[in-house]
């Protein structure tokens, strides 16, 4: 399929559709955190961190996957790989666009370390989400540190596939110049079902990655700071190399 075609057919999103792409995920992820995990969690046949893996993962994150996949591949009439991932704006990082990865990185974790060290405490605010009670992982639990992957996936692609890959190109031709705003709390607002301590944390990487995006127009950014600072938050936590 010729490059130029896909590219005409991204379609501006109209405001009632980008309320239902992030709307129906929101109920999905709050049926999952408010629901599914606390009945896993009273049947005490797993740790509270295996429950939210399942829930989100499977209930959620997976399904933003593959229905990212599914509408690109509607939107474009193709099933390629390469046209999805096209349209999805995922391609090679150039030089400047491996700078923009960098700092956005270092300023997100930094802003993100400040928050968590020196903001929410004096609010009485525990950055740690209800669905992490055995950080660190202790002998008892490390096994978790292996069930973990697969749900990482699932969390770094199914997000940055749906929210940055397929949703953000059309709402870009709908919100301009505020693109990165109203995607940021959005995507925020997703997150609520998971509790507002998490929200408080996360603050920067809502609208650091969005803006970034729509400066480079490549969503391959998204991916790799979203995984490296994914990454590294849980294993810290995990590992005990935070407090």
């Amino acid at each position: 399929m010729d490059k130029r075609k896909i590219s005409m057919e991204v379609k501006p999103l109209k405001w009632s559709e980008l309320i239902f792409l992030f709307g129906v995920p929101t109920i999905f992820n709050l049926l999952a955190c408010k629901v599914a995990i606390p009945f896993l969690d009273s049947q005490n046949i797993f740790p509270i961190e295996i429950s939210y893996f399942l829930s989100v993962g499977l209930f959620v994150l997976a399904p933003m996957f593959f229905g990212a996949i599914y509408l690109t591949s509607k939107e474009i009439n193709s099933s390629k790989l390469k046209d999805i991932l096209y349209r999805m704006r995922i391609k090679s990082l150039s030089k400047t666009d491996i700078a923009w990865t960098v700092a956005g990185f270092i300023f997100l974790s930094l802003l993100s370390f400040l928050i968590a060290k020196f903001i929410l405490p004096i609010f009485n605010v525990d950055a740690n989400p209800f669905f992490f009670q055995n950080m660190p992982l202790d002998k008892n639990h490390f096994w978790i540190l292996y069930a973990w992957p697969m749900f990482f996936f699932f969390n770094i692609f199914g997000e940055e596939f749906y929210w940055r890959g397929y949703i953000q190109p059309r709402q870009e031709l709908l919100n301009k110049k505020l693109t990165w705003l109203i995607h940021g709390l959005l995507w925020a607002f997703w997150h609520l079902p998971m509790g507002l301590n998490l929200i408080y944390s996360a603050v920067p990487i809502f609208f650091i990655l969005p803006g970034i995006v729509q400066i480079r127009k490549n969503t391959t950014i998204a991916i790799v700071v979203h995984f490296i600072f994914g990454a590294f938050g849980f294993l810290a936590l995990a590992l005990g190399l935070v407090n």
